[in-house]
């Protein structure tokens, strides 16, 4: 998942990467804890890029399903957390140019996000609040192109089966201080089933301005527009072997789907500022807003229709200080979410009369301390955040009482990640990390004991990671890694329905799991061009005390995630010419649910890519 870029090599060497999703920059290998990265290169032109999902399959510990339902949006878990979500992502921090796309209440969605322009990503794997707060099971950092060495234009025109079409057009402006990049693409499909049509406009402008040698200063706006996403449901076994290409009947009859628009603006500041030959101070900061305006249909009609206005806004700092082999790292990040949510009855596809009309509002600050010491061979990396959390909700509907009210979910999460060089090429690492996950405000606002106000009943989701690992790099062109970890949770998020409002998910805590996992990623660039790579993920995932009025399921696999998934990819990149990739992965059976009666076959999924580039 490196890629290496010196062509005269006849055993290409792979780069050396430095990583900052851990707040303070450090080279890969010598992180105490598990971090899978990919860089972006040239082929990747050839990808669909309509999914994040393209660039994360070969991640050990990252499992991706839902990719082509573009009104549930892609799902994604680390290590299970996300795993249950239903819709969008829940328990992943997302970050995009440093600037947070997940919302305070820990909700995400990348349909604004352009792939055309990924430079790279970095995924840190594992309980990670006492780095970034509130739905932090794991983070994904995703940069965008920023540098490079002249202007550039590139136009991208695709067409595929089943109506598939998308055209991407960037421009790339650079002088010795200043790169702009100018980038919208436009995507539509009518896609393998039935009611599952999607169409998509998405721009994005970004600009760094190097004011100094010290001041570095960014800027983002961003705009995603997506009128159209349709959704299919899901089918029965019967149904599927039937006609594998139709849509659930209640999905035709309410014909549910999806539109979408967001208006995202942002800035960021990096400040060395001055100071002597051995000590040095650094400032980060960051500002953005986003507008998201969502309209929904749901196979249900009591509350079927769905209209949601969100204001969210967010601020943060922080300064490094760094002498000799120690760095430390203070900081707060503030947010604000707003949410006007509006039910209606969804009469057959015509929205009807009004069934909930509140606003929702929360409210986070998080202040964290972060210290990297290396001494000699060792790197230890230790973190201790405090979050303030308050979640309100103000009734306006007000026909059966009002059911407006207001609760503080505060939490504290420590870390500590050693590690030892055991030579030039081998390290070993150990890290101990937490986590908690409130319920997000539309998880709160499911009350199944009535339609108003939060369930008051949802709690948090706290995790607690102990993992050991091994980096080993052992030529210049082969490199491997491996992780076993235990994580224990307590009171997990898990939806669940009521037979008086079919389809409707409610949520609620569901005891304690064990997860067990072994992770391994490798990479060798075995000759000039080439490349193979390969991680294997063994999740072994259990509920430890869950039970509920259907039964008792203390020992049964978490649903929704296979005990083994296994990926090969081989490519052969020239910097001129032809150029291929072939990626095989194969994905294990799952659970369906929580009584693990139900399963879902294994599968594999061969892609194949090529390309010539023409200047």
């Amino acid at each position: 998942m490196l890629h290496a870029q010196d062509p005269d090599l006849d055993m290409q060497e792979l780069d050396t990467v430095v990583v900052t999703a851990t707040r303070i920059a450090t080279s890969l290998k010598k992180i105490p804890a598990a971090v899978s990265v990919f860089k972006a290169s040239p082929l990747d032109g050839s990808r669909q890029q309509t999914s994040l999902q393209e660039y994360l399959l070969q991640m050990p510990g990252v499992f991706t399903q839902n990719a082509n339902n573009y009104a549930q949006d892609l799902r994604i878990s680390i290590r299970g957390f996300g795993a249950r979500a239903a819709f969008g992502i829940r328990g992943v921090k997302l970050i995009v140019d440093g600037i947070p796309e997940t919302t305070p209440d820990g909700q995400g969605q990348l349909d604004n996000l352009n792939l055309g322009i990924i430079d790279n990503i970095e995924v840190l794997k594992g309980p990670s609040s006492s780095l970034y707060g509130n739905a932090s099971g794991g983070v994904i950092a995703i940069n965008t192109l920023s540098h490079f060495e002249r202007d550039f234009y590139h136009w991208k025109a695709a067409i595929g089966a089943y109506g598939f079409q998308n055209y991407q057009l960037t421009a790339g402006i650079t002088n010795d201080k200043t790169t702009y990049v100018l980038h919208g693409n436009y995507g539509r499909a009518n896609n393998y089933r039935v009611q599952s049509e999607f169409e998509q406009i998405n721009t994005n402008f970004s600009g760094r301005f190097e004011l100094s040698d010290r001041l570095v200063f960014k800027t983002l706006v961003n705009f995603s527009d997506s009128p159209l996403a349709n959704d299919p449901g899901g089918l029965t076994l019967e149904e599927l072997e039937a006609n594998p290409r139709q849509a659930r009947d209640r999905n035709l009859m309410f014909e549910t789907g999806e539109a979408v628009r967001q208006f995202k603006v942002g800035t960021a500041l990096d400040w060395q500022l001055p100071s002597k030959s051995n000590f040095q101070k650094k400032i980060n900061s960051y500002l953005f807003y986003i507008r998201r305006d969502f309209d929904g249909l749901l196979p249900f009609e009591f509350g079927g229709a769905v209209a949601l206005a969100r204001n969210y806004a967010g601020q943060g700092s922080a300064i490094e200080f760094k002498k000799g082999q120690n760095s430390l790292k203070i900081g707060y990040d503030a947010a604000y979410q707003s949410d006007r949510r509006q039910r209606f009855l969804n009469q057959e596809g015509v929205i009807g009369a009004a069934t909930l009309d509140q606003l929702e509002r929360f409210t986070n600050l998080g202040v964290f301390v972060v210290n990297l010491w290396q001494p000699g061979k060792w790197s230890i990396q230790t973190g201790v955040r405090f979050d303030y959390n308050r979640l309100e909700v103000i009734d306006q509907f007000n026909t059966d009482g009002n059911a407006s009210g207001a609760q503080t979910l505060n939490a504290f999460n420590p870390s500590i990640g050693v590690g030892y060089r055991l030579s030039a090429r081998h390290q070993i690492y150990s890290t101990l990390s937490t986590s908690f996950e409130t319920p997000s405000l539309s998880e709160l606002s499911a009350n199944p004991e009535g339609d108003q106000g939060f369930n008051q009943d949802l709690q948090p989701q706290k995790a607690l990671n102990i993992e050991l690992g091994w980096k080993a790099n052992l030529s210049s062109s082969f490199q491997f890694d491996i992780a076993f970890f235990r994580i224990l949770t307590t009171d997990d998020l898990v939806p669940f329905e009521l037979a008086n409002f079919p389809d409707r998910l409610f949520y609620r805590n569901a005891g304690e799991t064990i997860r067990d996992g072994v992770e391994l990623g490798g990479v060798y660039a075995f000759a000039k061009a080439w490349r193979l790579t390969t991680s294997y993920t063994y999740s072994d995932f259990r509920y430890e005390n869950y039970a509920t009025p259907s039964g008792v399921f203390d020992g049964n696999a978490l649903p929704g995630l296979p005990k083994h998934r296994t990926s090969i990819g081989l490519k052969y990149e020239p910097t001129q010419g032809f150029q291929a990739a072939l990626t095989v992965n194969m994905v294990g059976k799952q659970f369906a649910d929580d009584a693990n009666q139900t399963s879902v076959a294994g599968y594999e999924l061969v892609t194949l890519r090529l390309g010539y580039p023409f200047s």
